[in-house]
């Protein structure tokens, strides 16, 4: 399959984005300002990438090359120009290199496609969607929530996205299982992750359980 490349704004976070992924953004700088609209004039599309060295606001900030298209579904345009923007991931890229440092950046990226029909088959998805469950009970479970049947997809692909939405885990985690090609690995990796914050999560929730008992 030939590799797709196109020309990006990237925009410099400390996030990870992944595909069918929906977060907020508050848009206040000038710089990004600008960015935003040529994104609207066009085709809505940008580039989210993870910082590596730098910051945010203000200067130049240093990314990892492997980030995610995003798609701006929703826009509102409040006071003094600042905008509240909806994004959806839609597919990740790598950076082949920057074309435009001013006033915002922007590069030349190489689209990254799943290719589900010629990935191996994933050994227990069941195991994994159960895993998921237990991760979102516990969540719940510390706030004083629960739930029975969580909607998780169950397509190999969806479901390796899907588990770092869930985690919300450290960025260097994350960042790793955007960079992984294979789904399979994706999964093999959020496996590990989904078992280790149980032992976590389990923990937390006993300390709970342990400090409520002795306040009574």
């Amino acid at each position: 399959m030939p590799l797709q490349e196109r020309w990006l704004p990237l925009f410099p976070l400390n996030l990870v984005l992944f595909p069918d992924m929906t977060i907020p953004l508050n848009i206040f700088e000038e710089r990004y300002k600008l960015m935003i609209n040529s994104c609207l004039e066009n085709d809505s599309k940008f580039g989210v990438v993870l910082i590596k060295a730098g910051e945010e606001v203000g200067g130049p900030a240093i990314t990892y090359s492997t980030g995610t298209v995003a798609y701006i579904d929703q826009t509102n345009h409040i006071e003094h120009g600042q905008m509240l923007l909806s994004v959806v991931g839609e597919q990740r890229f790598r950076i082949k290199h920057i074309t435009q440092y001013e006033p915002y950046t922007a590069g030349q990226v190489e689209l990254l496609t799943d290719d589900e029909e010629n990935e191996d088959t994933y050994k227990d998805i069941t195991k994994v969607q159960q895993a998921i469950t237990q991760h979102l009970r516990l969540m719940l479970g510390l706030s004083g929530g629960w739930v029975r049947d969580a909607t998780i997809p169950s397509g190999q692909v969806n479901l390796s996205y899907f588990i770092p939405k869930t985690l919300q885990g450290e960025l260097h985690e994350m960042q790793s299982l955007l960079e992984e090609d294979s789904s399979y690995k994706r999964l093999d990796m959020g496996m590990d992750l989904l078992e280790q914050y149980a032992e976590k999560l389990k923990k937390r929730m006993d300390k709970d359980l342990l400090s409520n008992y002795s306040m009574q």
